[in-house]
């Protein structure tokens, strides 16, 4: 194919097979990719092609399977010359699919041994990467799988899954590749959406704050903060900035990468400090923090010692933060919400929009607090504007509210 082709409009998405039992699945990846309009490019390792040919993929996608780092005849055509600089230099979404320890290691650490590794040092500035975790449990679980992960969230790759569940290999746990269905819905809207919020900037307060009674205790909950993490991933990739305040977490729930900024706090107020100063600023603010309610009236400096007697604390109201940051809200600004509920859900839910000035808000519920999946509805400032996006997990969620944003804020 030469380079005299008009690909003007074109989407192009190039999908890197790992070497994993899970390369099945990215055949139904490929087709429906291919399905909705994509121009899609298969990339094999060698360790692939021990359990998919690349014939199959040629059949799905409708283009040759790209399966050697040289090509294997002789030509002068300048993309068979170099199978590992096209189609990858043109590529506006990279998914390695399946990831495996091995490729996710390559990814991390520049390495080139492999088809789909050098397809991935060959990625233009704009092309999205996402990875599609699929191995052992044992093997997820490794600090150096871990670390790796971490290295490329950071350097503005995004993870699909991986899930839980029974994996190949027969053991439970986490490792088992994201359904197809869900790759597709996240490389599909990322393409879509790529650059709907370009130039935009996006606040998000998230995880839970730590009131404390003393240096080593505190009331908080057990918010995780994937949801922030989520919605700050969701919002890059639709081309905005973010700034993110999150109360104390785990570093993995924390998002990283271009275009986001951290701002770590501990307590409601830290929280409401740091906000007043980046909520002016912001075209979108999403308050998905699970902020205390109550703090000690007074904290002591040293740890205090257990009496047998038990303890009694006099505690205060913490400062309401989406309250008090939306008495300044701008007519163009968009300011959504969150609302956890364990009963009775859309009449509260709907009550806190009014009351603290949302433009829409997600009701979700207690079990929602450190899992993966949950049910959510959506209320927007209409009553009429109401849906109800049933069980879903968190990073479907988080694009969902993303595009929600979105939309409000082009008619605003």
């Amino acid at each position: 194919m030469s380079d005299s082709v008009d690909r003007t409009g074109t989407k192009t998405a190039l999908i890197g097979i790992g070497g994993g039992v899970a390369a099945y699945k990215a055949v139904t990846v490929v087709s429906q990719l291919r399905k909705a309009g994509v121009d899609v490019h298969v990339a094999m390792s060698k360790a692939a092609q021990q359990f998919v040919t690349p014939l199959t993929f040629a059949a799905v996608s409708g283009n040759p399977v790209l399966s050697s780092i040289f090509p294997e005849t002789d030509t002068r055509d300048l993309e068979a010359t170099y199978p590992h600089l096209y189609p990858s230099t043109r590529a506006d979404i990279f998914a390695a699919v399946p990831a495996t320890a091995d490729l996710i290691a390559h990814f991390a650490q520049g390495l080139g041994h492999n088809l789909v590794a050098v397809c991935a040092l060959s990625l233009p500035p704009h092309c999205r990467r996402f990875i599609c975790p699929a191995m052992n449990v044992e093997m997820w679980n490794q600090e150096v799988v871990q670390d790796n992960v971490d290295t490329l969230r950071r350097r503005g790759w995004t993870a699909i899954g991986p899930d839980s569940g029974h994996l190949a290999c027969g053991m439970q746990g986490a490792g088992r590749m994201a359904e197809p269905d869900e790759i597709v819905s996240v490389l599909t809207g990322a393409l879509d959406d790529r650059s709907r919020l370009q130039g935009r900037s996006v606040l998000i307060l998230s995880g839970p704050t730590h009131e404390h009674i003393d240096p080593v205790r505190f009331i908080g909950n057990p918010s995780s903060g994937k949801m922030g993490r989520m919605l700050a991933e969701a919002a890059v990739g639709m081309g905005a900035t973010v700034q993110f305040i999150t109360g104390p977490v785990a570093e993995a729930n924390l998002p990283a990468g271009p275009g986001i900024t951290l701002h770590p706090v501990t307590s409601a107020q830290d929280m409401l400090d740091t906000s007043g100063g980046l909520f002016a600023g912001a075209d979108i603010v999403i308050f998905a923090a699970a902020v205390a309610d109550y703090a000690p009236e007074s904290t002591a400096d040293k740890k205090l010692p257990k009496h047998s007697e038990g303890l009694s604390l006099k505690l205060k109201s913490t400062p309401d933060i989406a309250a008090t940051l939306n008495e300044t809200k701008r007519a163009n600004q968009v300011v959504i919400g969150f609302a956890l509920q364990s009963h009775d859900g859309p009449r509260k839910a709907r009550e806190k929009l009014r009351k603290k000035k949302f433009d829409g808000i997600v009701l979700n519920y207690v079990n929602a607090m450190g899992a993966d999946t949950s049910g959510f509805e959506y209320l927007g400032a209409e009553e009429k504007d109401f849906e109800d996006w049933g069980r879903i997990g968190k990073s479907e969620c988080a694009r969902n509210i993303i595009r929600k944003a979105a939309d409000r804020l082009e008619r605003v």
